[in-house]
């Protein structure tokens, strides 16, 4: 520690807040005085009160990052690399992680690291972005194929294909090209079938509904390399076969008891289950889409005549529904007294900074399990049991009681009846049973047929 000393003195002649930056083969070092740590602290709150974090946020990170600095001026530092960084994550939580910014799931770790990379971000002269994620997004897509992945999305986008579309043909290309760079196939203009089948055989772990989607992604980008020229033709056409079994997993049917359960336990004191009841509700009692339920803004509900008209995330047809008591009331509390202030004009958001609209359906579909777990309902395993099987208990119990099926169809914004007695009325076992022959009759009809024979 010579040297350090010796370096700081020299970096503080007359001035006690003198900076000194040394660059170092592996890492990035700042020396500096207390005075200047302490200041980058108050840089780091500032603006996270200005990005709009709750004071309760701002207070908690405020300890970690006071504590940061007085554990760098207890060692007699005053350097914030990653290893003092990492050094003092591990004394804090009593866990050594490899890479400041390596995945973790321990909610103490990130609750303590994500202030110390932000300081560490100010100590190097980089502006606070509150909002990035602390571990770098990886692309799996091989840097020499990403000009051309990017025109394939870029093509999709132009189609006007759904964001989630475009999402899902993206993994899948980027998948599809980082295996072909890894076993040295990278010359499209030889790929054949057998590269494609070595893929595939890769993806045995996976289940069969995501092997069906990836092959049908992969279909449309193989036809797009080939539309380029970069590709042979044809290849789009011979991609192995796949039997993916539509209804392999089938979905909870919900009595009408196991939903109350499930609102009862709901705290509606607090705003978050303000925010799940009303979810919760309404996809029961009208039979929402988990992306229609997501995407559902302030402006699609009139109050005046009592209706919610949406434009259907996945038909792009449009529906209009009764905006029902219940719903209603429950929608009332959460925009009264439990949804955040923000510019979102979404109904549900998210509660946490930026209090923006939902992701993802799984961050929406999840809210329903957690809560059937403290219900004590439990599920037949392979059983879906997500937000979408509400749909299909409403489905269910609107046939059983004898609701027409063009109704039904309209209610679930169904574009034909057809499609709702292929997937639902499968489901209603009781009308099913009338269905069933006596097996005795069975047997004298075919018995009788011999005789006369």
């Amino acid at each position: 520690m010579d040297w350090l000393a010796a370096l700081l003195g020299a970096a503080r002649v007359g001035e006690e807040s003198l900076c000194l930056f040394i660059s170092l083969p592996d890492a990035e070092v700042i020396l500096m005085g207390d005075a200047e740590v302490l200041d980058a602290v108050g840089r780091v709150l500032a603006v996270l009160r200005e990005a709009g974090r709750t004071e309760g946020t701002v207070r908690g990170q405020q300890v970690v990052l006071e504590r940061f600095a007085a554990f760098l001026a207890e060692r007699g530092l005053s350097t914030a690399s990653e290893g003092v960084c990492i050094d003092f994550v591990a004394d804090q939580t009593g866990v050594r992680l490899r890479s400041l910014r390596e995945s973790v799931k321990d909610r103490h770790v990130k609750a303590v690291r994500r202030p110390v990379v932000l300081l560490a971000d100010v100590l190097v002269g980089r502006p606070v972005e509150v909002n990035r994620s602390v571990i770098p997004v990886k692309d799996g897509c091989p840097t020499r194929f990403r000009p051309l992945r990017d025109d394939y999305v870029a093509c999709c986008r132009g189609r006007g294909n759904a964001e989630a579309t475009v999402v899902a043909k993206d993994r899948a290309a980027s998948r599809l090209l980082g295996y072909l760079d890894e076993v040295g196939a990278g010359d499209l203009a030889a790929l054949g079938v057998r590269d494609i089948s070595g893929f595939f055989v890769r993806q045995r772990g996976l289940g069969r509904k995501t092997v069906a989607g990836m092959r049908s992604c992969l279909a449309d980008f193989l036809a797009f390399l080939a539309s380029t020229g970069e590709t042979p033709e044809g290849l789009a056409g011979r991609l192995p076969p796949h039997r993916h079994v539509r209804h392999e997993s089938e979905p909870h049917l919900w009595a009408a008891g196991e939903i109350r359960r499930v609102l009862a336990v709901i705290d509606r004191q607090s705003a978050t289950g303000k925010r799940d009841y009303a979810m919760i509700l309404m996809t029961a009692r009208l039979g929402l889409r988990i992306s229609d339920l997501r995407g559902l803004e302030l402006g699609d509900l009139d109050w005046r005549s009592k209706t919610i008209t949406i434009v259907q995330h996945k038909t792009g047809r449009p529906l209009s529904l009764p905006l029902l008591d219940d719903v209603g009331w429950a929608i009332i509390d959460y925009l009264a007294g439990g949804r955040p202030e923000t510019a979102c004009a979404k109904v549900f958001v998210k509660h946490r900074h930026p209090f923006d609209a939902f992701g993802c359906g799984s961050s929406v579909a999840s809210r329903l399990s957690r809560h059937a777990v403290r219900a004590g309902i439990t599920f037949a395993p392979g059983e879906v049991c997500g937000m979408h099987s509400l749909r299909g208990a409403l489905a269910v119990a609107m046939i059983g009681n004898g609701t027409p099926m063009p109704v039904v169809s309209a209610v679930l914004g169904h574009a034909s009846s057809d499609t709702t007695q292929a997937y639902y009325l499968r489901f209603d076992v009781e009308r099913l049973r009338c269905c069933a022959l006596d097996v005795e009759d069975v047997i004298e009809q075919a018995g009788a047929g011999e005789r006369n024979v």
